[in-house]
C-alpha cells in the first residue's frame, strides 16, 4: 500500500483583539493491486470471463495479416539459407573442393601420420613397461630379502628362546628327583612373610627375632636427620 499524506494547516487572523486558528490533515491513500501469492477470491472463483466477439471484417483483416506476416518470414529465412549454401560452395577458407585422386593421396598422408604416431607410442610404451618392470623386480627382490631376514631373526630367536627353556629345564621336578626336591624343601624353610614398623624397618619371618632390616627410606631419614 502506497501512501501519500500531505497535511495542510491554515490560520485565518482576524480584527485586532479577535484571533482564531483552525487546523486540519488531509491524508490520501491509494491501494496497490492484488498480491501475486493471493489466491483467488471467492467471489471470482468459478466466474468465466466473457469472450469478445469479432466481426467477420475483423477476423479477415486478422488473418490476412497473419498470413502476409508468415510468408514474409518464410521468404527471409529461404533467402538466409541460400546465402549460406552459396558462401561454402564459393568460399575456400574452410571448403575446398578435391578430386577423388587427391581426397585418396590425401587419406593415405594422414595413414602414413597415424602410423608413424602409432610406432613413436608404442616405442615409448614398450620403453615405459620395461622400465617398470626392473623398478618391479627390484622391489620383488628387496622384499624377499627383506623377509628372509626377518625369518633368520624369527629362527634365532626361537633357538634363543629353546636353549633357555634347556638349561631352566635342569631344575625342574621331575618324577625321578621329587623325593630329593621334597627333602631339600623340608630341610631349607623358606617363610616369605615379613612385616614392618613405623619407622620403616623391615622383620623377615613370621616369628623373626633377627635385627630389623633398614630400608632405604629409613635411611634416607636418618641421613636427613
Amino acid at each position: 500500500m502506497l501512501r501519500a499524506g500531505c497535511q495542510l494547516l491554515t490560520q485565518t487572523t482576524l480584527p485586532a483583539g479577535k484571533s482564531s486558528g483552525s487546523g486540519f490533515a488531509l491524508e490520501f491513500v491509494r491501494w496497490r493491486r492484488k498480491p501475486r501469492w493471493l489466491p483467488v477470491a471467492k467471489s471470482k472463483m468459478f466466474r468465466v470471463p466473457e469472450r469478445k466477439k469479432q466481426s467477420d471484417e475483423e477476423r479477415t483483416e486478422l488473418m490476412r495479416l497473419h498470413n502476409q506476416y508468415k510468408t514474409q518470414l518464410r521468404s527471409v529465412r529461404q533467402f538466409l539459407r541460400e546465402e549460406v549454401v552459396r558462401h561454402e560452395e564459393t568460399s575456400t577458407a574452410d571448403h575446398i573442393v578435391l578430386t577423388p585422386e587427391q581426397e585418396e593421396s590425401e587419406f593415405l598422408k594422414c595413414v602414413d601420420i597415424n602410423a608413424t604416431w602409432n610406432a613413436k607410442i608404442a616405442k615409448e610404451r614398450d620403453q615405459r613397461l620395461a622400465k617398470e618392470r626392473e623398478e618391479k623386480v627390484v622391489y620383488v627382490q628387496e622384499r624377499l630379502e627383506a623377509r628372509q631376514l626377518r625369518e633368520e631373526e624369527r629362527r634365532e630367536q626361537a633357538n634363543l628362546r629353546v636353549l633357555r627353556e634347556i638349561e631352566s629345564s635342569k631344575t625342574f621336578i621331575t618324577r625321578e628327583n621329587l623325593d630329593a626336591a621334597i627333602e631339600t624343601a623340608l630341610a631349607n624353610p623358606v617363610d616369605h612373610n615379613f612385616a614392618i614398623d613405623l619407622a620403616g624397618n623391615l622383620y623377615r619371618g613370621r616369628n623373626s627375632s633377627q635385627v630389623p632390616e633398614a630400608t632405604p627410606s629409613s635411611d634416607q631419614q636418618a641421613l636427613s636427620n
